[in-house]
């Protein structure tokens, strides 16, 4: 829903048979990874099953190599729910990359690093079933894939390009590669209004019987931040247990641990308490394990819902910006953001004189 731009793209490349490599690009919650599957398939038909595949990055990432040296023998006298097919298909990657180190004469095991770009090589490499047709990769979360699994994907992908294409799941393509967005087209899915957001809504609501006031609706849709899938979650939560959802319940339920932690630190801030924001802020990053650049996000959500005049709210979002770029290009995450409760309370001053 709200992506018209992108799936009228989509449609017509179905239509003319056009099989390229893809970037589907936008924020969490979109339909990215939905379009990706029905687009696939569009273009495979009756061979989807055998010719398509989606992959997580991160879940291949960080799959135990000790999970993947089980065998399928071991893996088969498992009940349903004690594996997955994540587990299957690891069982025979690992042993497809044990196979190739050994060919390159070295007799360890392969790392989790080579378990990732095995998995992806594995079906890229492997035919189609139907001669007139490619298979299709989906990796979902491709913004993990570091600069030198890129380099490695980019050999593969000019490899096996007569049989397989990607499509490229990310929230970002900054600091990728020039040679892997070169060679794919970029499909851009941007955050929906509030309007779609709020039809979504309404439609869930009156499918399940679900009764839901006009500020409930409107409070969701805030609350959701673009992403439907938290929009959904959001009405599935506030439904539970209560015969009519309300705004109240809506944020009672929204709230996370880091909106609250993160509502209270920005308050500190504004009201000039910088070391109690600070002793705050070190124990969301030490203790409770919260990335800063997820801080940072929720930073400038909280900033975005305070009644700030809009120029000062301009001023704050600017220093928010500056200071995630930092961030990412490796700064001090600690010494970045205490920066930034530090701006955040002398502009909130600034305001009142």
């Amino acid at each position: 829903m709200g992506q018209e731009q992108a799936i009228s793209h989509l449609r017509s490349l179905a239509a003319s048979s056009t099989y390229s490599n893809m970037i589907f690009l936008g924020p969490s919650g979109t339909g990215k990874t939905s379009a990706a599957i029905v687009f696939s398939r569009e273009i495979l038909g009756d061979t989807f099953a055998t010719n398509f595949k989606h992959l997580n990055v991160r879940d291949l990432r960080y799959y135990s190599v000790a999970k993947a040296k089980r065998s399928l023998q071991s893996l088969a006298k498992l009940d349903r729910h004690e594996r997955t097919e994540l587990d299957e298909y690891m069982s025979v990657v690992f042993q497809a990359a044990k196979a190739r180190l050994k060919a390159k004469g070295q007799k360890r095991a392969p790392n989790r690093s080579q378990l990732l770009l095995e998995a992806i090589r594995f079906f890229a490499s492997t035919i189609t079933v139907s001669d007139e047709l490619v298979k299709i990769l989906v990796l979902d979360e491709a913004d993990a894939l570091d600069m030198n699994m890129q380099q490695a994907l980019r050999r593969t992908m000019e490899i096996y390009s007569d049989a397989c294409r990607f499509i490229f799941i990310t929230p970002s393509i900054t600091g990728w590669s020039p040679a892997v967005i070169s060679r794919s087209l970029v499909v851009r899915f941007p955050s929906p209004s509030m309007e779609v957001i709020e039809s979504l809504v309404t439609r869930i609501a009156k499918a399940e019987g679900v009764k839901i006031d006009n500020d409930a609706l409107v409070a969701i849709a805030r609350e959701s931040s673009g992403d439907m899938r938290r929009a959904i979650n959001i009405l599935q939560v506030a439904a539970t247990g209560s015969a009519i959802v309300t705004e109240d319940g809506v944020y009672e339920c929204s709230e996370t641990q880091l909106v609250g932690e993160v509502r209270r630190v920005v308050t500190l801030a504004i009201d000039g308490q910088f070391i109690k924001a600070r002793k705050s802020l070190r124990n969301l990053i030490a203790i409770e394990g919260y990335t800063p650049e997820e801080i940072c996000l929720e930073i400038e959500r909280d900033i975005t819902r305070r009644p700030f005049d809009s120029a000062i709210l301009s001023q704050i979002l600017d220093r928010v910006a500056t200071i995630n770029h930092r961030i990412l290009q490796a700064k001090n995450p600690f010494i970045q953001l205490t920066a930034l409760l530090a701006s955040i309370g002398r502009i909130a001053v600034s305001e009142t004189t």
